[in-house]
C-alpha cells in the first residue's frame, strides 16, 4: 500500500507539495505542535477502521498525519460536503477529531494548511521551550523545518516564511483561547499578527460536517 494507492482508492488527488514531501521522506516538522506523520499503511488503516466513505455518509478522507490523541489530519475534496466523485475536485485539509461529532475543512489547500501551522508556531513556541530546548535550538529547529518545506513552494511564499522564521525570539503575551489569560511565550511574531495573517489561509465560513466516532463504526 502506498499513498498513490490510497489516492486511487479514495479518489482524492495528493497535492503537489504533499507529494513532493512524501517522495523524499517527509521532514519531521518538529516545530509543529501535536503533529505526527503517518505512513501509507497507517493511513489506510485509519480509513478502514474509521474514515471510509461507507462509514461517513459518503464523505471521503485521505489521512496523512495525526495528533498524539489519534485525531486525523486529512485531505478532503472541497465540494461542500466531501462527497464528490473526484476528477477535478479541489482538495482541502480538515482536522478530524476522534471524539467530536463534527469537523470542518479549515484550509482550502495543503499549502494553506502548512502556512497556517507555521504561523501558529511563529506566534507560540512554548511547547518547544517545554521540551527543554534553548532559544538557539528552538530557532534552529524552526528555520530547518521552514527550509525543508519551502524548497517545494513558490518563491514568494518561500521567501515570506523564511524571513519570518529568522526573526529573533522574544517573550510576548499569548492567549491560548478566548477566555484564557495571556501568558508570556517565546515567539517570532505577536499573536495579533498571527491572527491577521491566518485570515489568508483559513476558510472563514467553513461549514461543519458530521463525523461518526471510531467506536461507533460497525454498529
Amino acid at each position: 500500500m502506498s499513498f498513490d494507492d490510497l489516492s486511487r482508492r479514495t479518489g482524492i488527488e495528493i497535492p503537489p507539495l504533499l507529494a513532493q514531501l512524501l517522495a523524499g521522506g517527509p521532514p519531521a516538522l518538529a516545530s509543529f505542535s501535536d503533529f505526527e506523520w503517518i505512513d501509507a499503511a497507517e493511513a489506510a488503516g485509519t480509513v478502514d477502521e474509521w474514515l471510509d466513505a461507507k462509514w461517513q455518509d459518503g464523505r471521503r478522507f485521505l489521512p496523512f498525519a495525526q495528533s498524539g490523541a489519534g485525531d486525523a489530519y486529512c485531505l478532503m475534496p472541497l465540494d461542500g460536503t466531501g462527497t464528490g466523485t473526484g476528477g477535478g475536485d479541489t482538495v482541502g485539509v480538515a482536522f478530524v477529531w476522534h471524539d467530536a461529532e463534527e469537523s470542518r475543512i479549515e484550509h482550502a489547500s495543503f499549502s494553506d494548511f502548512v502556512c497556517a501551522k507555521f504561523l501558529q508556531t511563529f506566534a507560540d513556541m512554548s511547547w518547544l521551550e517545554a521540551s527543554d530546548l534553548s532559544e538557539e535550538e528552538m530557532a534552529e529547529r524552526v528555520v530547518a523545518d521552514v527550509a525543508a518545506v519551502t524548497a517545494f513552494m513558490d518563491a514568494g511564499t518561500a521567501a515570506w516564511l523564511q524571513a519570518l522564521s529568522r526573526l529573533p525570539i522574544e517573550q510576548r503575551p499569548y492567549k491560548a483561547g478566548p477566555r484564557a489569560r495571556a501568558e508570556p511565550v517565546p515567539s517570532l511574531i505577536p499573536q495579533d499578527r498571527m491572527d491577521e495573517e491566518l485570515r489568508r489561509f483559513e476558510r472563514p465560513h467553513a461549514e461543519a460536517f458530521p463525523v461518526k466516532p471510531r467506536w461507533e463504526i460497525g454498529e
